[in-house]
């Protein structure tokens, strides 16, 4: 390589160069595009309070959830109670902690067993194609064609309250959205020349989707996954609001927004405080999954 045309060009040491030029791991260019934005940074600092919160609510709690002091109910905000109590003389802030438990448990199951069971039927749906495409993929076409929420509520109304109920409806209502973005992604993945070197090579159709096709696919997944944990925790709220979610006493935001709103001219904070909750919370998510999108597309990411 020269350094400049014409007859005072010299050479150049590309070792040399090479040596001296900076270098940036994938790792660390993800990292610098994450924390570079100042929204995705408040995201991730929202969900990780949440789940801090939810792991050592016992001891941030100052008084159990469900103790009822009917002498003090419907109390303002004071020292003793941060956030006032309830129409049953509950401390609403402490139902609040240990109602972030509650939410990110049912969001975390949710999201489980819908990824797991949507990224499978997407996988096979598109690895194998024929019949087998056709028949899932117009599955998730009628699943689709009901709102999540309207279809979570008419199974949550067919099996009953209850948390594992709640979990089946919501995890039914949300597989056809990671199925849909696995089959997609892999109909491109599958065309790519690293995967046709492996089949070619004779390796499983198994291993080939474990080990080719499924880690490239999982970036948009993982993003897809993020922001719909937001969405099952605002779901959820929801049924809880309706009446047909969590059962009592069991605090949950959804049903102390349904129990505050009666007394919303009188004690507004029994309403908008877990209201503001699930706002901060359903924001941090989608925030974060934001970040990460941007992290992890490499045509979004740019070069550092």
């Amino acid at each position: 390589m020269l350094e400049k045309t014409g007859r005072d060009a010299k050479p150049v040491d590309l070792a040399k160069w090479s040596e001296t030029a900076p270098r940036y791991s994938e790792t660390k260019r993800m990292i610098s595009v994450f924390a570079g934005r100042p929204l995705p940074v408040i995201g991730f600092v929202i969900i990780a309070l949440l789940i801090l919160v939810a792991i050592f609510a016992p001891f941030l709690a100052p008084y159990p959830p469900n103790q009822m002091d009917i002498i003090n109910k419907l109390q303002p905000p004071n020292t003793t109670h941060l956030l006032g109590t309830d129409s049953l003389g509950r401390d609403t802030l402490s139902r609040i902690i240990y109602g972030s438990r509650t939410s990110l448990i049912i969001g975390i199951s949710v999201i489980a067993i819908s990824s797991a069971v949507g990224i499978a039927l997407g996988l096979f749906a598109a690895y194998f194609g024929g019949v087998i495409y056709h028949v899932i993929m117009r599955f998730m076409d009628a699943l689709m064609a009901f709102p999540m929420l309207l279809l979570a509520l008419l199974v949550a109304s067919l099996l009953g309250a209850g948390m594992k109920n709640i979990i089946i409806a919501l995890g039914i209502g949300m597989i056809a959205a990671p199925c849909r973005l696995m089959c997609g992604v892999v109909l491109s993945v599958k065309q790519n020349d690293y995967v046709m070197s492996a089949r070619a090579m004779g390796m499983s159709n198994l291993r080939l989707m474990l080990q080719e096709i499924l880690p490239n696919a999982f970036p948009p997944l993982l993003v897809m996954i993020t922001i719909g944990l937001g969405a099952v925790i605002l779901a959820e709220a929801g049924l809880s609001f309706l009446g047909i979610g969590i059962t009592p006493p069991t605090a949950t935001w959804g049903g102390m927004v349904n129990d505050g709103y009666k007394f919303v001219m009188t004690s507004p904070v029994l309403a908008i405080s877990p209201g503001i909750a699930i706002m901060l919370v359903v924001f941090g998510f989608n925030m974060l999954g934001d970040g990460l999108r941007d992290a992890l597309d490499p045509k979004l990411r740019g070069v550092i």
